[in-house]
Protein backbone atom coordinates (compact mmCIF):
# COMPACT_ATOMS: atom_id res chain seq x y z
CA UNK A 1 0.00 0.00 0.00
CA UNK A 2 1.08 3.24 -0.81
CA UNK A 3 1.62 5.69 1.76
CA UNK A 4 0.42 9.67 1.40
CA UNK A 5 2.04 12.48 2.08
CA UNK A 6 0.07 14.40 4.96
CA UNK A 7 -1.25 16.97 3.32
CA UNK A 8 -3.01 14.79 0.29
CA UNK A 9 -4.13 12.66 2.99
CA UNK A 10 -6.04 15.32 4.72
CA UNK A 11 -6.79 16.72 1.48
CA UNK A 12 -8.68 13.26 0.51
CA UNK A 13 -10.03 12.97 4.05
CA UNK A 14 -11.72 16.27 3.17
CA UNK A 15 -13.05 15.61 -0.43
CA UNK A 16 -14.38 12.16 1.28
CA UNK A 17 -16.06 13.84 3.73
CA UNK A 18 -17.79 16.96 1.50
CA UNK A 19 -18.77 13.62 -0.72
CA UNK A 20 -20.70 12.58 1.91
CA UNK A 21 -22.05 15.41 3.50
CA UNK A 22 -25.31 15.50 1.20
CA UNK A 23 -26.15 12.23 2.05
CA UNK A 24 -26.40 12.82 5.71
CA UNK A 25 -27.67 16.34 5.40
CA UNK A 26 -30.61 14.37 3.24
CA UNK A 27 -30.94 11.86 5.98
CA UNK A 28 -31.59 14.92 8.12
CA UNK A 29 -33.44 16.46 6.24
CA UNK A 30 -35.85 13.92 5.70
CA UNK A 31 -35.74 13.10 9.26
CA UNK A 32 -36.93 16.32 10.64
CA UNK A 33 -39.60 16.12 8.07
CA UNK A 34 -40.97 12.78 8.88
CA UNK A 35 -41.04 14.20 12.95
CA UNK A 36 -42.75 17.72 11.72
CA UNK A 37 -45.43 15.35 9.22
CA UNK A 38 -45.85 13.28 13.04
CA UNK A 39 -46.84 16.42 14.73
CA UNK A 40 -49.03 17.96 12.25
CA UNK A 41 -51.00 14.31 11.78
CA UNK A 42 -51.75 14.36 15.66
CA UNK A 43 -52.64 17.94 15.57
CA UNK A 44 -55.29 17.09 12.40
CA UNK A 45 -56.60 14.07 14.10
CA UNK A 46 -57.14 16.02 17.69
CA UNK A 47 -58.90 18.81 15.00
CA UNK A 48 -62.24 19.77 16.45
CA UNK A 49 -63.04 22.43 13.09
CA UNK A 50 -62.40 22.46 9.85
CA UNK A 51 -60.42 25.57 9.51
CA UNK A 52 -57.98 23.72 12.24
CA UNK A 53 -57.91 20.68 10.58
CA UNK A 54 -56.77 22.42 7.13
CA UNK A 55 -54.16 24.13 8.56
CA UNK A 56 -52.69 20.66 9.79
CA UNK A 57 -53.33 19.19 6.34
CA UNK A 58 -51.73 22.03 4.54
CA UNK A 59 -48.67 21.48 6.87
CA UNK A 60 -48.51 17.68 6.26
CA UNK A 61 -48.89 18.51 2.58
CA UNK A 62 -46.04 20.78 2.58
CA UNK A 63 -43.54 18.44 4.49
CA UNK A 64 -44.87 15.51 2.53
CA UNK A 65 -43.77 17.68 -0.91
CA UNK A 66 -40.56 18.49 0.38
CA UNK A 67 -40.20 14.97 1.38
CA UNK A 68 -40.78 13.66 -1.81
CA UNK A 69 -37.28 15.96 -3.61
CA UNK A 70 -35.65 13.72 -0.93
CA UNK A 71 -33.04 11.16 -1.90
CA UNK A 72 -33.83 8.03 -0.07
CA UNK A 73 -30.04 6.15 -0.71
CA UNK A 74 -31.23 2.80 0.63
CA UNK A 75 -33.76 1.79 -1.28
CA UNK A 76 -35.43 4.85 -3.59
CA UNK A 77 -37.93 2.83 -5.07
CA UNK A 78 -40.26 1.81 -1.55
CA UNK A 79 -39.31 5.14 -0.74
CA UNK A 80 -40.89 7.06 -3.52
CA UNK A 81 -43.98 4.43 -3.74
CA UNK A 82 -44.65 5.76 -0.12
CA UNK A 83 -44.48 9.47 -0.96
CA UNK A 84 -46.71 8.59 -3.73
CA UNK A 85 -49.12 6.90 -1.82
CA UNK A 86 -49.18 9.42 0.45
CA UNK A 87 -49.45 11.96 -2.06
CA UNK A 88 -52.86 9.88 -3.24
CA UNK A 89 -54.46 9.71 0.59
CA UNK A 90 -53.84 13.57 1.51
CA UNK A 91 -55.59 14.17 -1.82
CA UNK A 92 -58.66 12.17 -0.09
CA UNK A 93 -58.60 14.17 3.08
CA UNK A 94 -58.48 17.28 0.44
CA UNK A 95 -61.75 16.06 -0.97
CA UNK A 96 -63.43 15.64 2.17
CA UNK A 97 -61.99 18.70 3.45
CA UNK A 98 -63.83 20.94 0.11
CA UNK A 99 -67.08 18.95 0.96
CA UNK A 100 -66.75 19.80 5.12
CA UNK A 101 -66.68 16.43 6.10
CA UNK A 102 -64.62 15.95 9.00
CA UNK A 103 -65.73 12.20 9.54
CA UNK A 104 -63.83 11.05 6.35
CA UNK A 105 -61.36 13.41 6.54
CA UNK A 106 -60.25 11.84 9.73
CA UNK A 107 -60.68 8.05 8.03
CA UNK A 108 -58.48 8.86 5.63
CA UNK A 109 -55.80 10.07 8.44
CA UNK A 110 -56.47 7.02 9.99
CA UNK A 111 -55.50 5.22 6.55
CA UNK A 112 -52.19 7.63 6.10
CA UNK A 113 -51.43 6.50 9.48
CA UNK A 114 -51.67 2.68 8.26
CA UNK A 115 -49.82 3.16 5.08
CA UNK A 116 -46.79 4.93 7.19
CA UNK A 117 -46.51 2.31 9.49
CA UNK A 118 -46.25 0.27 6.20
CA UNK A 119 -43.55 1.84 4.14
CA UNK A 120 -41.69 2.34 7.52
CA UNK A 121 -41.64 -1.32 8.16
CA UNK A 122 -40.64 -1.68 4.07
CA UNK A 123 -37.69 0.61 5.09
CA UNK A 124 -36.51 -0.44 7.86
Amino acid sequence: MTAFPHSLRASLLLCASLLAAPSFAQAGEIKALMKDMKVAMQGAMASTTMPELSGYVARLERDAQQASRQTYRDDQRTYDDGMQALRQQLAEVDQAIRVNDMNSAKKALHEINDTRKHYHHLLG
